[in-house]
C-alpha cells in the first residue's frame, strides 16, 4: 500500500509552511491518485511560503515541473532542494509573466488557483491559463468561498462574478440540448462582448465541473466538442 498521500505528507511536513483546509486533503488524494506516478507538470497560482510546492513535488515523484507564481517579490527569495520547482514572481495575468511561465512548461496537467481570490482575477486567470491545461487535465480554484464575499468582488447575488460564471459553464456542458434556443455568445453576454467568447468555450473543451465547499474543479476534455453524450447503447434481449 502506498502511504505517500497528500494527507500524510501535509500532516508530517517539516519544511516550508503550507496551509490547506482539512477537507482539501482527502479530496486531492482521490482526485490526483491516478496521476501520482505520471510525469506531470503543475502550476500553482499563489506561492506564499512555498510549502505546498514541496508537497506536490514529494507526492508526484515522477513529475517534471512544479511552477509557482506569486506577485509578492519576497517569494523570489525562496530556495528549494528540488530542481523541478520553479518560482515566477509577477502578476499571473501580466503578459510577461505568462511568457516566463510558458518558457518553463508550455502545458500543465494540473493548475491550481490559490492566488488573490478576487473574483475578477480568478476569471482572468481562468481565461488565460485554462488553454494551457493538457487534454484530460484539471483546473482547480481553491478557497472558492471568497466568491461569495463582497470584499473579494463576489457575492451570492453577483451575476457578473466568477461563481456565476462557473455555474453558467455547467450549462455549456449541455449545450447540445439547447443549442437551438440561443448561442453561447448570447448566453454568456454578461461576461463577454459578442465575438469575443474564448475559443476553448466555443469548441467544447469543458468536460465537467465539480463544486465542493470552497473548491471548484474544471476537467478538460480529451477531445473538444459539444456532443458529449454519445450513442444510446442497448443491451439485453427481453422487452415488455
Amino acid at each position: 500500500m502506498n502511504e505517500r498521500t497528500i494527507t500524510s505528507l501535509h500532516a508530517t511536513k517539516t519544511g516550508k509552511i503550507s496551509t490547506k483546509w482539512e477537507s482539501y486533503l482527502p479530496y486531492y488524494d482521490r482526485l490526483f491518485g491516478s496521476l501520482q506516478a505520471c510525469r506531470i507538470s503543475l502550476l500553482e497560482i499563489g506561492v506564499q511560503n512555498g510549502g505546498s510546492l514541496e508537497t506536490w513535488s514529494e507526492y508526484f515523484q515522477a513529475g517534471q515541473h512544479f511552477v509557482g507564481c506569486d506577485i509578492d517579490a519576497t517569494c523570489g527569495l525562496l530556495a528549494f532542494d528540488d530542481p523541478r520547482i520553479s518560482v515566477v514572481v509577477g502578476d499571473i495575468n501580466a503578459p510577461l509573466t505568462f511568457l516566463e511561465i510558458s518558457s518553463i512548461s508550455p502545458a500543465f496537467d494540473i493548475i491550481i488557483d490559490d492566488g488573490s481570490h478576487m473574483s475578477a482575477d480568478i476569471l482572468r486567470s481562468f481565461m488565460t491559463y485554462f488553454p494551457m491545461v493538457k487534454p484530460g487535465g484539471l483546473y482547480i480554484v481553491e478557497d472558492a468561498h471568497s466568491l461569495y464575499l463582497d470584499h473579494y468582488g463576489g457575492g451570492i447575488l453577483n451575476e457578473s462574478g466568477a461563481c456565476s460564471f462557473f455555474k453558467k459553464l455547467v450549462d455549456i456542458i449541455g449545450f447540445q440540448f439547447w443549442s437551438g434556443q440561443m448561442s453561447i455568445a448570447t448566453y454568456l453576454r454578461t461576461f463577454f462582448p459578442f465575438q469575443s467568447i474564448p475559443d476553448f468555450i466555443l469548441e467544447g473543451w469543458i468536460e465537467s465541473i465539480e463544486f465542493r465547499n470552497s473548491i471548484i474543479t474544471i476537467n478538460k476534455s480529451l477531445v473538444p466538442g459539444h456532443e458529449k453524450l454519445g450513442m444510446a447503447l442497448v443491451s439485453g434481449c427481453c422487452k415488455l
